[in-house]
């Protein structure tokens, strides 16, 4: 294909119809934010010089971009990088794809954080699942005295969550724990202020009717089991080994699942639980208090 002398508008027009022959939704949009990576420039910018005619080296690159998207590849993975809570997480086929939904986790954990704890509180914070480290990293920069501590089974994982930590200069205030859960921490006194995760809650029979993007992102990050509740479970049945006397709980959880994660967490004697929603109204997020 001929990738030298040809323009913006004509490089979105031939993107466009590329990817809405295989599937993608919003393809346009797609070409704009991955022609607007090449030419290091905003995506409003980008269309903005329609006539503006790119180098074969520029063409070449953007194509590239445009058939790993063509392949379902999640946009975040082609970019490299995903926006999340006002920072930039890195991202690649080893960890999920950071969620605005998740952003609302964050901003519950801050309000506890900020609500329940004195402002001179040195507070200890256990991610679990930590993924790309988008959780802990957000975190740390949103509580500038709090300690976290983020865990994940996958060393792939862990290592980008370095990456990200190490970018935005937090490396110092998250350590990263290959664990599963809490095991290695069963033995001793409960230290950690608060939990929190995002676990895996995709109902093991749903995985495989997800979106071919959502499917090439880690199974082991999705399938919550039969009905999608093992993790939130198992994490509710551990957090006690180490979360402090009237410390705080919180996970993300999918949609319709508020009422058994809620029954589940009662039932193991969490105190003060309550629900909430994310931007679209659906409850997505529970917080509980250990008696």
């Amino acid at each position: 294909m001929k990738t030298d002398g040809i323009t913006v508008a004509e490089w979105l027009q031939k993107g466009g119809d590329y990817l809405e022959g295989r599937g993608v939704p919003e393809a346009r949009a797609n070409c704009e934010f991955l022609l607007a990576e090449v030419l290091g420039v905003g995506r409003a910018e980008t269309v903005l010089q329609g006539d503006r005619e790119l180098s074969w080296k520029q063409g070449s690159h953007y194509w590239e971009y445009i058939k790993a998207r063509g392949k379902r590849l999640p946009l975040a993975y082609v970019l490299g990088t995903q926006p999340f809570c006002g920072i930039s997480v890195k991202v690649n086929p080893s960890v999920l794809v950071p969620r605005p939904e998740t952003e609302g986790l964050v901003e519950e954990v801050v309000r506890v954080a900020e609500t329940d704890y004195p402002i001179s509180a040195n507070l200890h914070i256990v991610d679990v699942g930590t993924g790309s480290g988008c959780i802990a990293v957000a975190l740390a920069s949103k509580l500038p005295k709090a300690m976290l501590y983020a865990t994940d089974l996958s060393d792939a994982a862990l290592k980008l969550a370095e990456e990200n930590a190490s970018a935005h200069g937090l490396s110092h205030r998250i350590r990263f724990l290959r664990e599963d859960l809490f095991k290695p921490h069963s033995g001793g006194s409960p230290w950690a202020d608060i939990v929190v995760s995002n676990p895996p809650y995709i109902p093991s029979a749903e995985v495989q009717s997800l979106s071919p993007e959502v499917r090439q992102e880690p199974a082991m990050a999705l399938d919550g089991g039969k009905e999608g509740l093992d993790a939130i479970k198992a994490i509710a049945a551990d957090a006690p080994r180490i979360l402090k006397p009237k410390g705080f709980l919180l996970m993300e959880f999918g949609m319709g699942q508020g009422a058994a994660v809620k029954g589940s967490l009662e039932s193991l004697g969490f105190e003060e639980v309550r629900l909430e929603k994310d931007l679209q109204g659906i409850e997505r997020v529970v917080v509980a208090r250990r008696a």
